[in-house]
């Protein structure tokens, strides 16, 4: 057998193969009679056809037959010799074979392509933001704990800005009337905040328990007009923001100011925990655009079909051509990412050991003992504990690249982030 590798580019190879007539004569004279013992004719008996005959008849279609036959096989044996380990499934071109003569065909593949990795080791500059949690943020806190805590008394005198509505909404069609299973009961709505602001609240202000009211709320394509059935009108009694709310909220607390205390520390180490994702993403972006490497079209396809079952199985509608142009970047970036990352594990030589594993699960049920049975049970299925081992393989390649990263930590106020959110 001879084979010839050729370069495309560099992840597609083309494989070239020709097997000589020598070497698989015994095979197709095999497939040949094979093929005459089950061939009939008038005026013969079934497989005593003379072989000239056959061949007219049959030759082409044996060749064939042979041919796509035998291509696997010889195929697998090249790449054995090569050593070569193809990511996807091949494409059979050029296909040429007669009796008599050498079987040709070429197979054009893919494979993990060359990786050119930055000298990381020599350390690396990165920048992330950490936001800092401030007044406003412990504000906000304590508000949300006021809501949280508050009572609620029905109004009977007729709703004001503030109140909350309970109620039956029904769309109404052009002429005015309920649509067929538009009805949407108990409701809650808010007058004063959200769609209920400035006209659409005004239609609800005095209204009682049991009144009726039209109200046109505006969306992004149309006003739609609905009936409301008004159920309940309530207000919510807020209770005072001060030491005895503090000791209701955490009973470790005994003073507003304590709980304020907790309060930041807590908003400080999720924000912390939001800067340590940010850290991440930056070492992702500095390899990503400093390694040379090429995305392999075929994962890239793989990726986005992905994307595209997950599109479907939300029943979110789109349009697929526009679907792949738009996530086509961001498809190529996390392949890209893949491959790096398989390769700094390689290079590091990042394992994660079966004692390490072992500590990682007990460790989850010291710290939630009353579900060790769950727990035990779920790391039993395999699935489930090569997730954990991945997710502590990522963390642990992280850890060694943080030992190379130079980060500037730009502090910013969460103001910052609430304009930039708001923008």
């Amino acid at each position: 057998m001879e084979t010839n590798l050729k370069e495309i580019n560099s992840y597609t190879r083309q494989l070239d193969i020709t097997i000589a007539w020598e070497l698989i004569q015994d095979e197709y004279e095999k497939e040949f009679s094979r093929a005459r013992s089950s061939f009939s004719m008038k005026g013969f008996r079934k497989g005593k056809v003379p072989e000239q005959i056959v061949k007219k008849n049959l030759g082409p279609s044996i060749e064939a037959h042979f041919a796509e036959d035998s291509i696997n096989s010889y195929y697998r044996q090249a790449l054995d010799e090569l050593k070569l380990a193809p990511i996807n499934q091949a494409s059979i071109d050029n296909l040429e074979f007669r009796e008599g003569l050498a079987l040709s065909f070429s197979a054009r593949f893919e494979v993990n392509p060359e990786i050119m990795l930055p000298k990381y080791q020599k350390k690396f500059k990165i920048k992330a933001v950490r936001y800092m949690a401030g007044s406003e943020d412990i504000e906000q806190a304590l508000t949300q704990y006021q809501e949280q805590h508050a009572s609620i008394k029905t109004i009977e005198s007729g709703a004001e800005t503030g109140h909350f509505i309970r109620g039956d909404f029904n769309v109404l069609d052009d002429s005015g009337l309920p649509i067929v299973g538009s009805k949407m009961e108990n409701q809650y709505i808010r007058l004063g905040f959200g769609l209920f602001k400035e006209d659409t609240e005004k239609v609800f202000i005095g209204a009682k328990e049991g009144d009726e009211v039209t109200v046109a709320i505006p969306n992004k394509e149309n006003i739609v007009k609905y009936h409301v059935k008004i159920n309940r009108v309530e207000e919510q009694i807020l209770p005072d923001i001060d030491d005895e709310l503090a000791k209701t909220i955490n009973e470790n607390t005994n003073t507003l100011s304590e709980l304020k205390n907790v309060i930041k520390d807590e908003l400080q180490a999720s924000l912390d925990n939001d800067h340590k994702e940010l850290v991440r993403k930056e070492i992702i972006d500095y390899f990503v655009q400093n390694t040379k490497v090429e995305a392999p079209e075929s994962m890239v396809s793989l990726y986005l079909e992905q994307i595209k079952d997950d599109l479907e199985k939300r029943n979110q509608p789109f349009d697929e051509k526009q679907m792949k142009e738009n996530y086509q970047s961001h498809s190529e970036w996390n392949i890209k990412w893949y491959l790096i990352k398989d390769q700094i594990i390689e290079n590091e030589a990042l394992d994660i050991s079966d004692e390490e594993l072992d500590g990682k699960i007990q460790d989850t049920i010291s710290k939630n003992q009353k579900n060790e049975t769950q727990i035990k049970s779920f790391y039993k299925q395999s699935k489930n504990k090569q997730q954990l081992f991945s997710k502590m393989l990522i963390d642990k390649l992280f850890a060694r690249l943080s030992e190379f990263a130079k980060v500037k930590v730009v502090e910013e106020s969460t103001n910052e982030l609430r304009k930039k959110q708001a923008a």
